[in-house]
């Protein structure tokens, strides 16, 4: 049987704002890491001593723009700004700060500010024009430090709007339940924000206020730590509406002092550090139901003796950097999309040339750090029957949310069969496979149910039930991008292995 087998093959980039505005970070006691290289090399001219804030941004050529603890803005020639300084973040907010570029003026940076302890400073943003100060920039005068909300905790981040253009700034309320997220647009901020009530309260004692919050890579999941309860909380987060969703709660054990929050590049899998023990954690988001999610924790590290492990961050070589306190050194969790300790721990990765880690490192937009998968997609082609590759079947359709084959589905599936009945030792694997929005419990159960719907048909046309398996890993094996509408096309799809 001879035919021609069609290929697509998806090539490998970053995200079209890419990684550059991420290549340079300023952080504790004057350190800093330049990754321009390909590799992180240690830098000593930043100004920056922060015991947590800090935010570093680069242009999209990795140039660097200006950085900042949330109080002082260093233009890049490592100089305050003349109007740089007096901002009400705090170096001890844990995310003093966050820096959006205008979507629709490049030459303008929001530059959004958090204080420690939900202090009555509030949110605020401040509006920096990189064509001030002959090039260098500044911060504009009427429009520095304006209130947006309060009180709030220290947890803050952002990510890109589902259409790749706009942006999302996110944010939690202190003595509530309400996350906060502001859209910014060409036309600028709309100052009238999507409220979300998820979760737990956040209160108790200042330290509840502390620990990180981030974003997926792709936008689609939250996650966060409240230091004092010990406790970490994942969500579903839609980049479209700015809705956050469907939490489940995770507890570490007293004195664990949770506080760095990170995901790895693929998103399936939640890095914690229980700061106060020296250790860091792994949870596996792919694992299926929340308990399995639950139960999925180890711990994959531990610094030797037990200093504290602050800020987790993920960088533009796909590893995640963590701060190891007051030691001259970043330590790696070299292969992040790996699950259990193979992911490969390391407290003395980076050698910072004397300067020194504290808690904190800088606060990025974590799209940033999204890759496009560089997976080649095969079809089925019924004239010419390919062993030991999964090969996408055509037209296997279903109703958004369900599993219940529409009958469009037929004329592929019937291929299928004849194929199979011409070969009768064939055996078949049927696999599903959805794209990244929603639930990611929710996706496992739903592409297992879907291929359990295509074997169901295949075998009520004769095809042995001995024949055949199934099985659904929902988001987790993308072959394309989940930014664009054509990306998420492709990754919903239903594929067959012959054996």
């Amino acid at each position: 049987m001879k035919g021609l087998l069609i290929s697509v093959l998806l090539l490998l980039c970053f995200y079209s704002h890419a990684q550059s505005p991420a290549g340079i970070w300023y952080f504790g006691q004057n350190a800093g890491v330049d990754f321009s290289s390909g590799k992180p090399v240690a830098i000593t001219d930043g100004q920056l001593n922060t015991e947590e804030g800090c935010v570093t941004i680069s242009d999209v050529n990795g140039k660097l723009q200006f950085y900042t603890n949330g109080v002082s803005v260093w233009n890049k020639q490592h100089q305050l700004m003349p109007n740089g300084n007096g901002l009400v973040g705090s170096p001890s907010s844990t995310s003093s700060g966050v820096v959006i570029q205008h979507p629709g003026n490049a030459n303008l940076f929001y530059l959004f500010t958090v204080p420690a302890i939900a202090d009555s400073a509030g949110f605020r943003y401040s509006m920096v024009d990189m064509q001030l100060d002959s090039g260098r920039g500044d911060i504009i005068t009427n429009q520095k430090n304006i209130k947006l909300r309060n009180p709030v905790t220290e947890k803050l981040t952002s990510t890109l709007h589902r259409n790749g253009k706009d942006y999302w700034i996110l944010l939690h309320e202190w003595n509530n339940d309400a996350f906060v997220a502001f859209k910014i647009t060409a036309q600028g901020l709309d100052t009238t924000p999507v409220l979300s009530n998820a979760g737990s309260i956040h209160q108790g004692t200042t330290l509840n206020t502390q620990g990180y919050m981030k974003v997926n890579p792709d936008g689609t999941n939250l996650a966060l730590a409240l230091e004092e309860s010990n406790v970490i909380e994942v969500f579903d987060f839609d980049n479209e509406s700015g809705k956050v969703s469907k939490p489940i709660s995770m507890s570490l054990p007293n004195g664990s002092y949770v506080y760095g929050i990170e995901f790895s590049p693929d998103g399936s899998l939640l890095y914690v550090s229980a700061a106060g023990k020296g250790e860091i954690y792994q949870y596996n988001l792919q694992a299926g139901s929340e308990e399995a999610i639950r139960a999925s924790g180890i711990m994959i590290g531990k610094t030797n003796p037990s200093v504290w492990v602050g800020a987790l961050q993920v960088a533009i070589d796909g590893k995640i950097y963590f701060t190891v306190y007051k030691t001259p050194y970043l330590g790696v969790i070299e292969n992040p999309n790996q699950q259990g300790i193979g992911c490969g721990f390391n407290q003395q990765a980076v050698e910072l040339k004397g300067r020194l880690s504290t808690l904190g490192l800088p606060t990025f937009s974590q799209n940033f750090f999204y890759r496009r998968e560089n997976r080649k997609v095969e079809y089925f082609n019924a004239n010419n029957v390919v062993k030991g590759k999964a090969l996408v079947l055509r037209n296997i359709l279903f109703d958004f949310g369900k599993a219940s084959l529409k009958t469009s589905s037929n004329a592929e599936l019937d291929k299928v069969v004849a194929a199979m009945k011409a070969n009768p030792s064939l055996k078949a694997k049927v696999t599903g496979h959805t794209d990244n929005i929603g639930n990611k419990s929710f996706n496992i159960t739903l592409s297992q149910n879907r291929a359990i719907s295509v074997a169901a048909y295949l075998k009520s046309k004769g095809i042995a039930a001995t024949s055949l398996i199934t099985e659904g890993f929902g988001s987790a094996q993308p072959v394309a991008g989940n930014d664009t509408d054509a990306g998420r096309a492709l990754n919903r799809r239903v594929e067959i292995t012959f054996e």
